[in-house]
């Protein structure tokens, strides 16, 4: 059980104050680095000032009046510390005090919106609104470069012929030409089924089986490539048909690319090969 000193609790993000047999809160930080979101990373404005409004609404909601202005001049100068321009600050701020103030007292009505959700390249997504707007979409943006691409957990590495919902591509040994497919199992089942069927005499054979044995060629089966992961079906489709496009001799059919629109083909073609 956790004692206070001096009539004073921390709890979460507040602290608990005992004044008069009356308790008030004001905010409490542990270990606190003062880094914020940096105003100059690559992140939407939005963000930026969703990181202002979060810490306005700790200020406004948890503590007590008497709290609120020093809180919100520490509050400042953290936001000047990560670079955050002063008028970005002040405005924020205001408009957040001001949501504050409009929303007390009015009940919400909860109205279930629909986000368009892009990766976010500064000065190209944002160009991406006025599509948004005519299909009753609300524009978000997702950040590729995430913490959790670079900070991992402790756990043993998978065996990549373990993966699942993966692109693939398998090399020839003796040319340059290469097949990309996609898999929701593990890799290896589907490379096993791929060997199989250049084993086994068939009236079909794939793509693979007719370039083995038109060409005497053998596949470099202990170098497949991941080229993706994506758990949804249709992306990963879609993300299949953009790496077969990349190929630069692809024995994969032209039906295997037809449900991709032409308008991509020359963004396609500017990108280096698979």
């Amino acid at each position: 059980m956790e004692v206070g000193i001096d009539g004073k609790l921390s709890f979460l993000d507040t602290m608990l104050i005992v004044e008069d047999q009356t308790l008030v809160f004001d905010l409490y930080h542990k270990a606190f680095s003062g880094r914020f979101l940096n105003f100059n990373s690559h992140h939407p404005l939005y963000h930026k000032r969703g990181v202002i409004y979060s810490l306005v609404d700790k200020i406004i909601r948890l503590c007590h009046p008497r709290f609120q202005q020093n809180n919100l001049i520490k509050a400042i100068n953290i936001f000047l510390n990560n670079g955050y321009p002063l008028d970005f600050i002040f405005s924020s701020i205001q408009k957040r005090i001001k949501f504050h103030i409009n929303k007390s007292g009015t009940v919400e009505k909860k109205i279930k919106e629909k986000f368009f959700t892009i990766p976010y390249v500064s000065s190209v997504s944002e160009r991406f609104a006025p599509i948004a707007n005519r299909c009753h979409c609300k524009l978000a943006f997702s950040i590729p470069n995430s913490l959790n691409k670079f900070i991992k957990k402790g756990k043993d590495q998978l065996d990549p012929l373990c993966n699942q919902n993966v692109v693939y591509k398998i090399s020839c040994d003796d040319c340059e030409a290469s097949y990309v497919g996609q898999t929701k199992r593990q890799l290896k089942t589907r490379l096993h089924e791929h060997v199989s069927n250049i084993n086994k005499k068939s009236k079909s054979p794939t793509v693979i089986t007719s370039h083995r044995i038109d060409q005497n060629h053998n596949f470099d089966w202990d170098n497949v490539e991941i080229l993706d992961r994506e758990a949804s079906f249709n992306k990963r489709l879609i993300s299949e048909m953009v790496h077969i496009k990349r190929q630069t001799h692809g024995l994969n059919k032209q039906n295997d690319t037809e449900s991709l629109p032409e308008s991509y083909l020359n963004i396609i073609q500017s990108l280096s090969p698979s």
